[in-house]
């Protein structure tokens, strides 16, 4: 479920839509945010696919970024995929993504870069953790890092 949340948003007012899912389970601890940042992803693919992930009944918040300075996430996910490859090896989105990896080693807020396409065209030093989908989709594997990363992280703070 993607929707902006009380923190500030990084959704701009057209893209302020409310993915309303039921059984909601209400806390008083503010949700866990995770901010999309998209390398390569087109915003509307992305919404489409956002409204089946997890949101444990409230406790996790999903945000599409705009501002890659957002500190109101706990959360970075960067949706990488390889850019045209009339370019050869190079791949200017994998660049962008990882120099966002390396800016962000020493913060607080968990990185994790998911990356689709062709491994041969990612960078020889990789920065962070990366995650490869291989032919997978990516809606797939952010759920898988979610599952294995995010949300014990949700269990241990309750």
């Amino acid at each position: 479920m993607i929707y902006p949340t009380t923190r500030r948003s990084s959704f701009n007012a057209s893209d302020a839509e409310v993915l309303n899912r039921r059984n909601r389970i209400y806390t008083n601890a503010s949700p866990l945010v995770i901010g999309l940042r998209l390398w390569g992803f087109e915003r509307l693919e992305v919404r489409h696919w956002g409204e089946n992930l997890p949101t444990l009944g409230g406790r996790l918040a999903w945000e599409i970024m705009r501002d890659p300075d957002n500190d109101a996430v706990d959360v970075v996910i960067h949706l990488v995929r390889s850019s045209a490859t009339a370019l050869g090896s190079f791949c200017w989105n994998c660049v962008g993504a990882n120099r966002a990896m390396h800016g962000a080693r020493h913060g607080a807020v968990l990185n994790v870069a998911i990356f689709s396409g062709d491994a041969r065209r990612l960078p020889a030093q990789l920065n962070g953790l990366w995650v490869m989908a291989g032919k997978r989709p990516a809606e797939d594997i952010v759920h898988e890092v979610v599952r294995t990363l995010v949300f014990p992280r949700v269990a241990n703070a309750r």
